[in-house]
């Protein structure tokens, strides 16, 4: 996995001239003060990577905040750049950003395929965290949650395939509906009750039902199988081809066709809905229709460039010179930008296809029975007016699917399409009232009775089989996918719930190492499903004695919310990040308390010593805590600073209270060595203080934060008494440091005795054998009765190397 050997900055925001940070694959602790432009190297880094700066992709700066991306004292001909060195050195790349033509242009200096490949995996991790994206996860609604955890364990590809699974099963269901079989096959039926004067339901006693209506005719044939029906027909005598006949065909055809109209026609309602809803919801929000304007654009230009079409190193729009490789980068990085904009013109197109095809199959019913030749005769006349005034309404639907929502014109109301069904059910009463004289009129012959209803009656028949076959072999196919859906979803289920189960544990784990013992405990990912569809997640946690407490900010506070939002992104780090071995922490730790500070610097030393961790900080005491813990473990330290000649720059690190204290001894002296040694005592004070739960008197917050030495030392003793801890109330380093906190006091203050720097030095090195008493250098920690072995009796460090008796 990579890591970064040097970064190069020239001329970005606060970087006047080039500056290098040489990092040698190495993490590193960065101090500086507010203003001092730290901030620019995680802005090069979010640049370099994401081809833009969140948080000043504002609508007054820009789209990708660009604009504010260059340092304001840039010449118009000069480039501002990022340069990376790699410990993989086929990735070495800088990017540019310069004005040309009156326009930000950016460039990239490594065009290889490794490095596209690099870049574009780059793009799914998570690098950068500041303070103010900690939370963001952690706040966010279920559905946005979801998705952004999809899109980076590719939990997104999964959907798409389920939802093609399911766009095939509801496909299905409604080819049942529109197929409209069980109204069919009881149509048929009653042709067959009409014309034997009961019902049929096997060959067998169809046969019997034609036997019945030829036994009078002598024919000489005996019927064995349905398909002898055709040789009974051709031994009646046929009428002649009478204009009664083709009536009667006619309207027959068109009573059936009848039958499945409503139903085609309220499915079509539907799915016009379906389509103008969503239409609607894009046509009236202008940023929507822009962006869909530009992904077409963007889209077009992608397929003219992946195809060779355009194979010059020029934009094929503005013919500016540029790699086509880059290019195409950078349309990949732009589309993903517009993926839910994509999406939505997905839907779109998918609900226009759906209604384009209900359209075809509505109009179909009808339209062979109105080109009909048999149409055309003056008693048809007003049928075919009718028929030809709803297969026009229909018509209308068909219009709706020619305007763009680019064109910004919003569809036509449904009332204003709505065809009226009164006129279909005038029409199929008329229809089955002339059948039913045509048929008493050929009821005089018999012949031609017993022929009309046997023709009848046998295609009936026939259609019923077929009919019941294809709903058949429909319906199985439909549970078919159904049962296949359902068992997609199980996997898919299970399948998430296994990752959140374990992206849950190092969630809590990382929570629970920043705040041990504090009743928020069980923090887990949990999805949300609705009929049975995932459809979000949330964040479940046990405070106190609430159970499965949701959502975080209901009872966590400010500074815990931060813990759990680290936790989130240094969770997602180990789980998500395959290409990149580094990760920038930028000034997060500005609201946390003094005891998440102490624990987050625990955290990233002892639990992340195989990233490459920058960090950096305007927040001197952290810098102080970090600093004592990396200084062994061959961490690059800096410091930030700026002035109006060469702005952001680096200078040598600021030294730690202990550094300045030894500094002063090596030469001698110093007028505030005193005043340093009381200080660096307090605050190792605070934390022994801290790990053993020395209780002191109460005192306000800010007050609290000022708590004098004598009187920490001296509630310590009486702690390490009750404990009967023997190795330490034997030890005289307290008592000797009680007696000599007065040397440290004097020196801070005015005073007309001066202190000598014998007895400085001698009370200095007093502290120091303090400090070894309860700091352990081996696992940096305190020893602490948080590490109690209850079992023997033991206060210790971390890892058990420093143990002292303790009686519980």
């Amino acid at each position: 996995m990579t890591k970064i050997s040097n970064l190069s900055i020239t001329g970005l925001r606060g970087v006047r001239k080039s500056l290098s940070l040489p990092l040698d694959a190495r993490s590193s602790l960065l101090y500086g003060d507010n203003g001092t432009g730290k901030s620019t190297f995680s802005d090069a880094v979010e640049w370099f990577y994401y081809d833009k700066i969140e948080h000043l992709a504002t609508e007054e700066i820009g789209r990708k905040g660009h604009e504010a991306l260059r340092n304001i004292y840039l010449d118009d001909a000069d480039p501002a750049s990022v340069e990376f060195e790699y410990d993989t050195k086929i990735y070495d790349c800088a990017k540019s950003i310069e004005i040309k033509n009156d326009k930000l242009e950016t460039s990239i200096s490594n065009s290889t395929s490794d490095f596209i490949d690099y870049l574009a995996a780059s793009q799914q991790e998570n690098l950068v965290l500041r303070y103010r994206d900690l939370v963001r996860f952690v706040i966010l609604s279920k559905g946005e949650r979801l998705r952004y955890l999809s899109e980076i364990i590719g939990f997104s590809r999964v959907t798409k395939t389920r939802d093609i699974l399911q766009k095939v099963t509801n496909q299905l269901s409604r080819e049942i509906t529109n197929k409209n079989f069980e109204n069919q096959i009881n149509h048929q039926q009653s042709q067959i009750l009409e014309q034997f004067g009961h019902n049929v339901t096997s060959d067998k006693e169809f046969i019997k039902a034609v036997e019945l209506l030829i036994k009078d005719f002598k024919l000489g044939i005996k019927m064995v199988s349905v398909s002898d029906v055709n040789t009974i027909l051709t031994k009646i005598k046929k009428p002649d081809d009478s204009k009664e006949i083709k009536q009667e065909t006619y309207l027959t055809t068109l009573d059936e066709k009848l039958v499945d109209f409503p139903v085609n026609l309220a499915e079509l309602e539907k799915r016009y809905k379906e389509y103008r809803d969503i239409f609607e919801e894009i046509v009236s929000d202008l940023d929507k229709v822009k962006k869909l304007a530009l992904e077409k654009l963007l889209r077009i230009g992608q397929h003219i460039l992946i195809n060779k079409t355009h194979d010059e190193n020029t934009c094929p729009l503005c013919l500016q010179n540029k790699s086509q490789s880059e290019l195409i980068s950078e349309l990949s990085i732009r589309l993903k930008e517009l993926e839910e904009t994509r999406q939505e013109d997905h839907k779109l197109g998918e609900a226009k296809n759906t209604l384009k095809q209900q359209i075809s199959l509505t109009r179909g019913a009808l339209q062979a029975v109105n080109n009909d030749v048999q149409s055309n005769e003056a008693e048809n006349a007003n049928r075919k007016k009718e028929l030809t005034k709803i297969l026009n309404g229909v018509a209308k639907y068909e219009e709706t699917l020619e305007p763009s929502v680019l064109d910004g014109k919003p569809l036509p109301e449904e009332s204003s399409l709505l065809i009226d069904k009164k006129i279909i059910q005038k029409l199929e009463i008329n229809c089955k009232s002339d059948l039913s004289e045509i048929r008493k009129k050929r009821s005089k012959d018999p012949k031609w009775d017993a022929q009309a209803k046997i023709s009848i009656a046998g295609h009936a028949y026939a259609q019923i089989r077929k009919l019941s076959k294809e709903q058949s072999a429909y319906e199985t196919q439909r549970n078919t996918m159904d049962e296949v859906f359902r068992l997609f979803l199980q996997a898919q289920k299970d399948g998430l719930e296994l990752f959140l189960n374990t992206y849950s544990t190092e969630i809590d784990e990382i929570y629970q190492f920043l705040n041990p013992g504090e009743r928020v405990e069980n923090i887990r990912i949990v999805p949300i499903e609705k009929n049975g569809v995932l459809v979000g997640l949330t964040i479940e946690y046990d405070f106190l004695d609430v159970k499965s407490a949701s959502p975080p900010h209901k009872y966590l506070s400010e500074s815990h919310l931060n813990c759990l939002g680290i936790a989130v992104f240094l969770a997602s780090v180990e789980a998500f990040n395959q290409q990149n071995k580094f990760l920038i922490l930028d000034d997060v730790i500005s609201s946390f308390d003094t005891e998440h500070r102490k624990r987050f610097a625990d955290l990233i030393v002892e639990e992340y010593s195989d990233y490459q961790v920058i960090i950096l900080t305007h927040e001197r005491s952290w810098f102080e805590i970090v600093a004592n813990l990396v200084k062994k473990k061959g961490w690059s330290i800096y410091s930030i600073k700026y002035n109006d000649a060469d702005g952001t720059h680096l200078d040598d690190p600021p030294k730690t209270l202990e550094q300045e204290i030894k500094m002063q001894i090596a030469a001698g002296g110093g007028t505030s060595l005193g005043n340093n040694a009381r200080k660096f005592l307090e605050n190792r004070l605070k934390s022994i203080a801290h790990n053993q739960e020395v209780k002191v008197a109460y005192r306000p917050n800010e007050v609290n934060e000022d708590r004098m030495s004598y009187e920490l030392l001296t509630e310590l003793k009486g702690k390490l008494k009750r404990a009967k801890c023997v190795e330490l109330t034997s030890n005289p380093i307290i008592d000797r440091l009680i007696n000599s906190t007065n040397i440290g006091n004097k020196d801070s203050h005015d005073h007309f005795a001066a202190m000598a720097f014998g007895d400085i030095k001698a009370f200095w090195q007093d502290i120091k054998e303090f400090e070894e008493l309860f700091y352990c250098e081996d696992c940096a920690s305190f020893v602490s009765i948080k590490n109690l072995d209850t079992v023997n009796q033991k206060a210790r460090c971390r890892k058990g190397h420093l143990t002292y008796s303790w009686k519980i």
